[in-house]
This record gives structure tokens, sequence and C-alpha cells, in this order.
């Protein structure tokens, strides 16, 4: 993997597996998005210890398990902090199965909770009300049916659920944004 670029779901894996990190990728995004979005100044160092990965990474795999996860922590904070609202949680495309894509939804969203949930808020600040209840939701999401029946009506609660998650993480990430952060993100 080139230094800076996003790596892809199969090298993601692969190198999340060689790891000894035990949970998927959607799982792993989450984490490290909700970890983020609670404090924006985290290390790639304090990330790679919250995916829970063995100590030494077995077979020489260390540099690209550093250079991964600091193209994910990289990733995420360009994507919150994008004008345009480009954030997106890291699920498979369209073409999987329904199944596939509503498990992995519900896998994102609780390893986002399980992330936003074990990191201290920069400064301490607490959620609103209207956060609380996005927060809320997304344990119902969490807990989403991974066997919906195929149809129209399934692929539309998907894309809108999809779409819930989306703009309530970027909410989130907004609310609990220090007014005066701590240290210069790097976005480059």
């Amino acid at each position: 993997m080139a230094p800076g670029s996003f790596p892809e779901w199969g090298e993601l894996e692969q190198v999340l597996l060689s790891a000894g990190v035990s949970c998927s990728v959607p799982t792993a995004h989450g984490l490290l998005t909700g970890c983020l979005v609670a404090d924006a100044s985290l290390s790639g160092t304090h990330l790679e210890q919250v995916l829970g990965q063995r100590r030494p990474v077995p077979d020489g795999n260390a540099d690209a398990f550093h250079r991964t996860v600091e193209a994910l922590r990289l990733s995420v904070l360009r994507a919150l902090n994008d004008t345009d609202l480009g954030f997106e949680p890291l699920l498979p495309d369209d073409g999987e199965d329904l199944v596939v894509r509503t498990h992995s939804l519900g896998q994102w969203v609780d390893g986002f909770l399980g992330g936003i949930g074990q990191t201290p808020r920069v400064g301490g600040l607490k959620p609103s009300a209207e956060a609380v209840e996005i927060l809320r939701d997304f344990a119902e999401i969490a807990r989403i049916d991974t066997e919906p029946e195929e149809s129209e009506d399934s692929e539309r609660a998907l894309a809108e659920l999809n779409e819930y998650v989306r703009i309530g993480v970027m909410l989130l990430a907004d609310e609990l944004a220090p007014a005066q952060p701590r240290s210069r993100i790097p976005l480059q």
C-alpha cells in the first residue's frame, strides 16, 4: 500500500487478520470512526491498541499494520472534515448480497458505539439530547435483523438506514468537536 492511500477491502481484511485483529472490516472502521469522533487528536498508535491486535504483530507485518491504521485514521478525519459531507461508513458495495450488507451495517454501528463509548471526549463535552437520541437509534441499528427478506422495500430500508448512520455520524462529530482543538490534525 502506498503511503497515504486507502486500502482496498480485501487488503484491509488481510492486514487486520495478519495483525491478529479479530473484528471484521466494518467493525474495525466503525470502531476507529467512533474513537475519532470522540477525540480527533488520537494517534495511530492509540487506535492500534483500540483494535486489540496481538503484540508483536506476527510474520513481520507490523509496518503494513501501522501504515493501514494511519491511512484509515487520515481517511476518516478527512471525511469527517469534508465540507461536501463525504463521510461514508466502510461497508460492502451494493453488488453484495442484502444479508451481507445488512449484517455489515450492524457490525459497523456496533463498532462505532464501542469506539465512541470507550474514548473520553476532549474537554469532557457531553452529547446533547439530539445526540443521545442518535446514539439510541444507533444501538437499535446495531441489533438489526440480519436476515431481511429480499425485496425492494428491504433495499430501500437499508439505504435509508445507511444514510441515517452517515448523517448521524457527521452530526455527532460536529457536535463533539472541541471549540479549540488541542492540536492541528494533519489531513494531508
